[in-house]
């Protein structure tokens, strides 16, 4: 494998009257696009997805836990500053079961 830069196409970036040329050296930046989906919450698809994600992965209950309370878990943190502790909890027991009947079958 080498270090050479992958050569990037000089030609105009859209077709749609720009006449922008791109270059080897312009930044490209992720950038996130919010929509207003009245009647949904993305928010709480995307937690259930990252607690079922992580528990297929093996991780604990309590690990995901506190997965959601770590600024640096950007998405997880998110719903947790917005949807709060108590909905958190009720995603992981939903996924993993009551947490009642978990002690009870030890």
């Amino acid at each position: 494998m080498t270090n050479r830069p992958f050569p990037l196409p000089i030609r105009p970036v859209s077709e749609h009257g720009r006449d922008k040329v791109a270059e080897p050296t312009d930044p490209y930046e992720a950038t996130m696009v919010g929509w207003s989906t009245p009647g949904y919450d993305g928010m709480a698809a995307m937690a259930r997805t990252f607690v079922e994600e992580f528990a297929m992965l093996g991780w604990s209950r309590d690990r995901i836990s506190r997965m959601f309370r770590i600024p640096r878990y950007v998405g997880p943190f998110a719903v947790f500053a917005s949807h709060g502790p108590e909905f958190v909890e009720s995603l992981i027991d939903d996924v993993f079961g009551s947490a009642d009947v978990e002690r009870e079958e030890r």
